[in-house]
């Protein structure tokens, strides 16, 4: 749930069409992705024609304020698709019985709990604004209780963060566990960051951002969802190198950003090295029950039964059937264009 529109009223829906020749019989993909300074790797394909032909589809970019309404535009059928979804969306979605596999995992993210100047130390907190049900919440709520602080201090929850930057500004709230994108620009307000998404992630509460499908989409057009997570990879690789500024600038039509703005936010944003990324899908006995992501699910799911927002703990196996790793192990082997 990491990029998120910085301006309410850039809403488009916005459709890419590059390379019609190269997408013989793939039809459209639409997928749900979110606005913002990041640059995420779907807007890096779609901006991109080097990369966007290479996935057998026209890919159609479908704006969305937060993870859990993207997957309940998913379930309705809006898109089969969904891009930087955080922990918490995800494991809510497939608990209540949406057909959703995570095929790859995009990020980790770069949040932070700004505070007024009046804020120095987490004691001195007293009412906090979060987006509900998203990973933010998950991450905040996990610090709350390393602090002691959990029932003293006032989670006041929102349906977007524009809506929370928007009251702390307003100084409704005294602080805000938001994303990246929406932290540059408080920080231009005068906030304060008092703990960060890594600080959080060292204490067991990690923030995991991934690409999903829904498992009757990749079965039917499996050369699709291949195709589409190998380009999403290579896309978080040039945003990273040398071409970095040609790649992000045309990735920025989709974002409601400038270029100069999305430019060093989308260098810095911790995206999952690829030397990283089979950890996330899998153990070492190669089964999605015993890898990264699996366990962070194992947590995420406890904490959505602590909150009313899930009826029970999966069990491993049902875990681990939303996760597979099987498009990049064959990315690995030579399966990407």
């Amino acid at each position: 749930m990491l990029r998120k529109t910085l301006a309410a009223a850039v809403a488009p829906l916005l459709a890419l069409g590059l390379a019609g020749c190269d997408r013989a019989g793939g039809g459209t993909l639409k997928i749900g992705y979110f606005q913002g300074a990041v640059a995420g790797p779907d807007a890096v394909v779609a901006g991109n024609a080097d990369l966007a032909k290479k996935v057998p589809a026209k890919i159609e970019l479908r704006p969305i304020d937060s993870g859990v309404a993207g997957l309940a535009q998913l379930r309705a059928g809006a898109f089969p698709a969904v891009s930087a979804v955080g922990n918490p969306p995800v494991v809510g979605a497939f608990a209540s019985g949406t057909d959703i596999q995570v095929v790859f995992v995009e990020s980790l993210d770069e949040s932070g709990l700004a505070v007024n100047a009046e804020v120095k130390a987490p004691a001195e907190l007293k009412k906090v604004g979060v987006l509900v049900g998203s990973t933010l919440d998950f991450q905040l709520r996990g610090w709350l209780k390393s602090q002691n602080l959990a029932g003293k201090v006032q989670v006041a929850s929102f349906a977007s963060e524009a809506a929370e930057a928007a009251a702390w500004k307003a100084g409704k709230i005294d602080a805000v566990y938001i994303s990246q994108a929406f932290l540059l620009d408080l920080k231009k307000h005068g906030a304060n960051v008092l703990v960060s998404a890594a600080d959080i992630a060292k204490l067991g509460y990690a923030a995991v951002n991934s690409l999903a499908v829904t498992s009757a989409y990749a079965k039917k057009n499996p050369d699709i969802v291949q195709q589409l997570v190998c380009q999403v990879s290579r896309a978080q690789e040039v945003v990273k190198g040398p071409q970095a500024d040609t790649y992000i600038t045309a990735a920025t039509k989709y974002l409601g950003v400038k270029p100069a703005d999305a430019i060093p936010a989308t260098k810095d944003y911790p995206y999952v090295p690829k030397a990283e990324e089979t950890a996330w899908l899998q153990g070492p006995d190669g089964t999605s029950a015993t890898g990264r992501l699996a366990k962070n699910f194992k947590l995420t799911a406890e904490f959505l039964v602590t909150q009313g927002r899930a009826k029970a703990v999966p069990s491993d196996a049902e875990i681990a059937a939303h996760i597979d790793p099987g498009f990049w192990a064959k990315a690995q082997r030579g399966g990407c264009k």
